[in-house]
């Protein structure tokens, strides 16, 4: 009897690590949500689970997931979530998303708080260590990839600002400041050295869903592709 009550206790306790990731809680326009070979209608409330694709044509959905992490997705983008644990009792979990098209905002949850080293975002050019903040993520056409560190809503305490890696197979970058920048051109060229924007808020980040890039971005990123293969810290 105990052998089966341990069992029972278990099975429990992983469906409760593996269930439904979040929901939908914000759409403005067109949005799908593709689950194995099935196409479902992205709408308010609709359940989100590990695996499923989200793709939004003209207009943007926002994500709330179950230990608070939100992710806002602009006009056309495209963005899977890769992995989702979460235990509730705790706070901990894992993240996983890979986001191939478009800009997506992420505001950390519990999941960031209480594991700082196990929130991941990949794009075709770059993988995002994300460690207690927030940021902006644009993927443009190309792969070209855009990260903005932003400082973490206050839905958790007090607004923070933690540190975010970014890397390829040829070198990373690490920021630490609000609003610093890097981009990755391509998977052939290292990160660019992090440029510092001149904002005071996150109004000049177009309601926190950047859409153009800043020159002394673009700037870096060409002297990046030119630069030989090296580890930047901050800057």
């Amino acid at each position: 009897v105990a052998k089966v009550i341990l069992i029972l206790a278990g099975a429990l306790f992983c469906s409760n690590l593996f269930a439904a990731a979040g929901k939908i809680t914000e759409v403005t326009g067109p949005t799908q949500v593709t689950r194995n070979q099935d196409k479902i209608e992205g709408k308010v409330d609709v359940g989100i689970e590990m695996d499923d694709t989200i793709e939004t044509l003209k207009g943007r959905a926002g994500i709330t997931f179950e230990d608070g992490t939100r992710v806002q997705c602009t006009e056309f983008s495209k963005l899977v979530i890769d992995t989702f644990v979460y235990d509730p009792s705790s706070g901990k979990g894992k993240i996983g998303l890979k986001a191939s098209l478009g800009t997506v905002r992420y505001a950390s949850g519990l999941i960031a708080k209480n594991s700082r080293d196990e929130v991941k975002i990949k794009t075709p050019t770059a993988s995002v260590a994300v460690r207690g903040t927030d940021f902006s993520l644009t993927v443009d056409e190309m792969g070209r990839s855009l990260i903005i560190l932003l400082p973490s809503l206050a839905q958790f305490g007090p607004s923070v600002v933690g540190s975010i890696e970014v890397s390829n197979g040829l070198g990373t970058v690490v920021m630490t400041k609000a609003y610093q920048a890097t981009m990755v051109a391509s998977s052939n060229a290292v990160p660019s050295a992090p440029v510092l924007l001149n904002l005071e808020d996150e109004t000049s980040v177009n309601n926190g869903l950047l859409l153009d890039t800043p020159k002394s971005v673009t700037q870096s990123a060409k002297e990046a592709k030119k630069a030989p293969v090296q580890i930047s810290k901050d800057s």
